[in-house]
């Protein structure tokens, strides 16, 4: 698949943004009222990630209709919890608003239950087999909330030592998680073109000729090759910035919390860096079988689209 920025911004940004509130949404919880900084900081990563997909829309101004398809689309349930999330943020920052505990629970859930709808778009999506993986949704949910624990770590000068190391700790979650979700991809594989064109799977398909003279919107959009060695050294930035250097940074600080500045920046750069690596070998990597049209006998190509 073709990874488009507006998409790789949005499910980073949101994700972030979703899980910042989220985590608030537990320290309400138990008491801690959040700073409107860091409510009014995470609402912003937040809406900036949904410009983004609104952005990727073919029609924008149609973006609205996406909330009457409630009952079968997950792209609608993630619009409605974006909004009652926002809604009750924004809220809370709201001067005299009654802040209360038990708003914490809502707060979280919704959060969390946004990013849940956004890994649903893609892992429902069966036409492209590596996004039908099982982790998906858990990779989803574990990167926004590390992410947005790092982000709350740094926002806030005020957050003890205990908070850099429950970051560093976390972080082995997503980590996890991603490489679970990679090991299975490799193993992955389009439906053979026998299969496609309902021959026993024994059977040789091949084109008679090809079905363009020239790139059309299918292949433009859905087809999208990755070098297998420039996606392992993409994997490894991912790997080394975002579960690494962040991590390090965060236990950093707490011996020695005098460079907090400088390592803030380290860890913010390498927490970025990475999530924007992994999102893009997120679409870069995944394969739809529109592909099988145009090349029907190609079963031995990995899942970059490489042989």
């Amino acid at each position: 698949m073709k990874p488009a920025p507006s998409l790789i911004l949005f499910t980073t940004l949101s994700g972030t943004g979703f899980g910042m509130l989220g985590w608030l949404g537990l320290e309400l919880l138990q008491g801690v009222a959040p700073r409107p900084i860091d409510l009014a900081l995470a609402c912003a990563l937040a809406i900036a990630g949904l410009l983004a997909s609104v952005a990727h829309l073919g029609q924008p101004l149609r973006a609205w209709r996406a909330f009457t398809q409630w009952r079968s689309s997950w792209l609608s349930r993630e619009a409605w919890a974006a909004a009652f999330t926002l809604l009750l943020a924004l809220l809370m920052l709201l001067p005299g608003w009654p802040l209360a505990r038990w708003q914490g629970l809502p707060l979280a859930l919704l959060s969390l239950g946004t990013v849940y709808c956004t890994a649903m778009i893609y892992h429902s999506l069966k036409p492209v087999p590596a996004w039908q993986v099982a982790s998906v949704p858990a990779t989803f949910v574990t990167l926004g909330l590390y992410s947005g624990a790092a982000v709350l770590l740094w926002s806030n000068p005020w957050r003890n030592y205990e908070w850099g190391v429950f970051c560093a700790v976390l972080a082995i979650l997503p980590a996890t998680q991603k490489l679970r979700y990679w090991k299975a991809v490799d193993g992955l594989a389009l439906p053979s073109g026998s299969a496609a064109v309902g021959l026993s799977e024994g059977a040789a398909v091949a084109n008679f000729e090809a079905p363009h003279t020239e790139q059309n919107y299918l292949t433009r959009e859905f087809w999208f090759q990755v070098g297998r060695r420039h996606r392992q050294r993409l994997r490894q930035v991912v790997m080394l910035a975002a579960f690494v250097v962040a991590p390090a940074a965060m236990l950093a600080h707490v011996v020695w919390p005098a460079w907090r500045l400088p390592l803030a920046v380290v860890s913010l750069i390498g927490l970025t860096v990475g999530l924007l690596c992994e999102r893009w070998l997120f679409f870069a990597e995944a394969r739809h079988v529109v592909e099988r049209y145009y090349r029907p006998d190609d079963s031995d190509v990995g899942p970059s689209g490489q042989r």
